[in-house]
């Protein structure tokens, strides 16, 4: 299986792969408590969340658009306001729902302070999300997609960030190199969240 770069044509469809992938995730359960209106939101929320990425980072797929990870860069791996406008995530809070969007953006907020204390300004990719569709998970989806993105930045000597609402995610990204730097809980809910980092594995050539 090989991952890519996504197509700009296929978005809506990795959308919709995310949001199916991410319909039950505790934060955007959060977000959007109604189940009907995360149905309904839901794909066009991760559409413009990849825009975004693709705008100001990248996105992977696999070719059967079984899979999707999106990334952030070095020196860029905190979105402003300004960057959302110009993406079209400008429509955000018709999209949560206007009373949701303060909350929303509480935790956003707070996510990405938290990731800037613990890197402290060391450089690092941002994996912002890796999503595999429910009917296809356990087919090496997310392997190559992780493997694509680690050959990267091994190159580079860089180390990958991210963060889980999910406990038993962590068991699945330490298998695979990452380790836990810290943990704790968001504001306004107490939702529980977990860090990790990548290290780069560094080959002499």
């Amino acid at each position: 299986m090989k991952a890519i770069p996504l197509n700009k044509g296929n978005r809506k469809q990795a959308a919709a792969v995310v949001a199916r992938a991410f319909f039950d995730y505790p934060s955007l359960k959060a977000y959007f408590p109604d189940t009907k209106r995360r149905e309904q939101k839901l794909p066009c929320y991760m559409e413009h969340v990849l825009k975004s990425a693709m705008r100001y980072g990248e996105v992977l797929s696999t070719e059967d658009l079984s899979g999707v990870l999106f990334l952030l860069p070095p020196g860029h791996t905190r979105l402003t306001d300004w960057d959302y406008v110009t993406s079209g995530f400008i429509a955000a809070p018709l999209i949560t729902g206007l009373k949701q969007y303060a909350f929303v953006n509480a935790c956003e907020t707070f996510l990405a302070d938290t990731q800037e204390r613990l890197l402290q300004g060391r450089p690092h990719y941002y994996l912002w999300g890796l999503a595999v569709d429910p009917a296809k998970q356990r087919g090496g989806s997310g392997t190559a997609l992780l493997k694509t993105l680690f050959e990267k930045t091994d190159r580079e000597g860089l180390p990958i960030y991210l963060e889980t609402h999910r406990f038993e995610n962590v068991a699945y990204y330490e298998q695979r190199g990452f380790h836990l730097i810290h943990t704790g809980t968001m504001p306004g809910d107490d939702l529980p969240f977990w860090c990790m980092l990548r290290e780069p594995n560094l080959v002499s050539g």
